[in-house]
């Protein structure tokens, strides 16, 4: 039940900001909805892929080093909480990011936002057993399809999609902070980092 709950929080806190996007590309009538479910896919594949590749590396290493990179979500989390405070009257727009339409444009935007997935997945697959890895993943790919689910929902609810524009740049550093304390701690990396006291 925590390799589930992890798996999903993971999700959740790299690819919050996908969600607004993700509606924005639905509510663009130069989108079609298959583009944007099969550019979501191949883009959150492409990310998991590159992720794997880094987590094998993990093996040759020791798992308290490998832990270590819990403090990269905790850095992206506090880079985070910086880039708030310094823009905090800006709105997300999808005028960010290339607006050319099909499946490779939004593969591209959603592979390009994804610093944070990689930072985030490579320590928590480089500690887990090949079953889990696979049950890790299999979870993310139907996060997916809910991920899609929801922005499609929000492009018919502007209530929501504006709550989600307001506040999901704020809750999403906080999960990413308390994800990278979950890594060094299932690591047992707090030890390395208390070793210089």
């Amino acid at each position: 039940m925590e390799l589930v709950l992890t798996s999903i929080l993971a999700f959740a806190s790299t690819n919050v900001d996908d969600i607004f996007i993700l509606a924005l590309f639905f509510s663009d009538k130069r989108y079609r909805s298959r583009d944007i479910h099969l550019g979501q896919y191949l883009g959150i594949a492409l990310l998991i892929g590159v992720s794997l590749a880094g987590a094998v590396l993990g093996h040759f290493i020791d798992a308290r080093y490998v832990g270590l990179l819990g403090l990269v979500p905790i850095y992206l989390a506090l880079k985070q909480v910086v880039q708030l405070v310094r823009n905090r009257n800006e709105v997300p727009s999808i005028e960010q990011h290339p607006k050319r339409s099909g499946l490779f444009s939004v593969a591209a935007v959603t592979f390009a936002n994804g610093g944070d997935n990689i930072g985030t997945y490579i320590p928590l697959l480089a500690s887990l057993s090949s079953a889990d890895k696979a049950i890790m993943i299999a979870i993310f790919l139907a996060m997916v399809m809910v991920w899609l689910t929801l922005a499609r929902y929000l492009t018919h609810h502007p209530v929501l999609a504006k709550a989600i524009s307001r506040y999901g740049h704020i809750v999403t550093p906080v999960v990413l902070f308390l994800l990278g304390l979950f890594i060094l701690r299932e690591n047992g990396s707090f030890g390395l980092l208390n070793a210089g006291n």
